[in-house]
């Protein structure tokens, strides 16, 4: 990136007024009609894991403290306990680090209190969340007029007083605000951020905006990309959605954006956003729908005790249809997979469920085209992935399922999924399509599946 020379914040660019994720927006439609239909402890314990997680990785990502991926977990699942991190979890104090984690918890919390209660916010609250997350900091680095680093006393709650403009690996300055102009700034920010609201612009949109400009004024002598961080989630949060969480592994592109974004590039940081709420959004609706699952299927669970595992989250979007098919192929083994364990528990399972899967059948299907394509299969036509068949002890007739992907456009991949009895009889078909978002696709799968397998493994218990 070239050199960064301050200049004063400006507004969105008009483009991006009327702009609005229409995935994000069925997502969040989608948790919303979910969240009456289970119950407050669930959704509490799934809110109480994100604003730990939250908590744990805001601090990391600044680089203030190190932590081990094993005490991180033990963390989001069990609540955060500073006694138990170890010296070697760690690069600074135990009871230091735990002590950062719990302020920063607790300023969290705070924003979660400001939308229940309907406050608004303020510049003097920004200072207050300023004093909760630097309690436990006494000492920041400061650039003097020559170029040189110096550590000085952390103000806390206040607008800095000395230039906080890094040096970067080149030997040049990244140019924040001067000190001298952060209360002006602040105020024409407050100002915007009070006027996107009003005209109701989409929540990535204005979180993303309030985040870049607040970190290209930087107001504070440190902890500026905490204060960012929790200013999107409270915009995030007033939606219903859940907090901006920004984990350490992601740094790097996280960072890198920012920088776009200081050169009137502000869109890539509005789709970073975007997808950090459908990953949440994905994993929480899916975990609600197993939760949901588990409670409606009584029959189901009294005789087998149905537990449908968490699926790992997808860490990046799909972009090519062997991909996508590769996702749904593991869906399809995971959720399988979780119903022949408990039964095997039951006694009611001595073989696999699963008695043959066939993957080698991938022919391309054209007017004018048929060939085989071996182990990496190029995207022609409709091409069958694989197919599976299904069969339980003392049955006669097994269950077989196929699927199909037609590649329609660079953006649109068509999935054809067909459950199968008396190898002929069609008795559940499905057709998803991910042009929308890989995530609803997936979904819209998982419960088409469920819903079509319970039925099977209920018929069979009832012989």
């Amino acid at each position: 990136m070239p050199e960064y020379k301050w200049k004063p914040i400006e507004d969105l660019p008009e483009n991006l007024y009327s702009y609005s994720d229409s995935n994000l927006r069925k997502l969040e439609e989608e948790w919303k009609e979910l969240k009456s239909t289970i119950s407050d402890d669930i959704q509490k314990s799934i809110l109480d894991e994100i604003k730990r997680q939250w908590a744990i990785e805001t601090g990391k990502v600044e680089g203030l403290y190190t932590l081990s991926k094993g005490i991180t977990e033990t963390f989001i699942k069990d609540g955060i306990q500073a006694d138990i991190i170890r010296e070697e979890s760690t690069n600074r104090g135990p009871k230091l680090v735990g002590a950062m984690i719990l302020d920063q918890e607790e300023v969290l919390e705070g924003l979660f209190d400001v939308v229940a209660h309907r406050k608004e916010l303020t510049l003097s609250y920004i200072k207050s969340m300023h004093q909760v997350f630097t309690r436990h900091q006494d000492l920041t680095e400061a650039v003097t007029s020559e170029g040189k680093i110096i550590n000085i006393p952390l103000l806390k709650g206040d607008w800095k007083r000395e230039s906080n403009s890094p040096l970067q690996n080149d030997k040049t300055i990244h140019e924040y605000c001067p000190p001298l102009q952060v209360q002006n700034e602040m105020e024409k920010l407050f100002g915007l951020y009070l006027r996107h609201k009003e005209l109701n612009l989409a929540p990535e949109v204005r979180a993303a905006f309030l985040h870049h400009r607040f970190t290209q004024i930087h107001p504070f002598q440190d902890g500026n990309g905490r204060i960012a961080r929790a200013l999107a989630s409270l915009i995030f949060i007033c939606e219903g959605d859940f907090p901006l969480v920004v984990n350490d592994d992601e740094r790097s592109e996280y960072f890198s954006i920012l920088e776009y974004a200081d050169f009137n590039n502000i869109r890539p940081l509005i789709d970073f956003m975007v997808n950090k709420q459908k990953d949440l959004l994905y994993s929480v609706i899916k975990r609600a729908k197993e939760e949901e699952f588990k409670k409606n299927l009584s029959l189901f669970e009294t005789r087998v005790d149905t537990y449908i595992d968490d699926f790992s989250t997808l860490k990046e979007q799909v972009n090519s249809s062997n991909a996508i098919l590769n996702m749904w192929k593991d869906s399809l083994y995971e959720i399988v997979g979780s119903y022949e364990e408990k039964l095997k528990e039951k006694g009611l399972l001595q073989d696999s469920v699963i008695s043959h899967v066939s993957a080698g059948s991938r022919q391309v299907s054209t007017s004018s085209t048929s060939s085989n394509l071996g182990s990496s299969p190029q995207i022609i036509g409709a091409i069958k992935i694989f197919s599976s068949q299904i069969r339980f002890p003392n049955q006669k007739q097994g269950i077989a399922i196929e699927f199909n992907v037609s590649n329609v456009g660079r953006e649109e991949i068509l999935l054809h999924a067909t459950m199968i009895r008396n190898a002929n009889h069609v008795v559940d078909p499905l057709e998803v399509s991910s042009n929308e978002d890989y995530r609803l696709a997936d979904l819209t799968f998982r419960e088409w599946f469920i819903s079509s397998f319970n039925s099977f493994v209920q018929e069979w218990l009832n012989v």
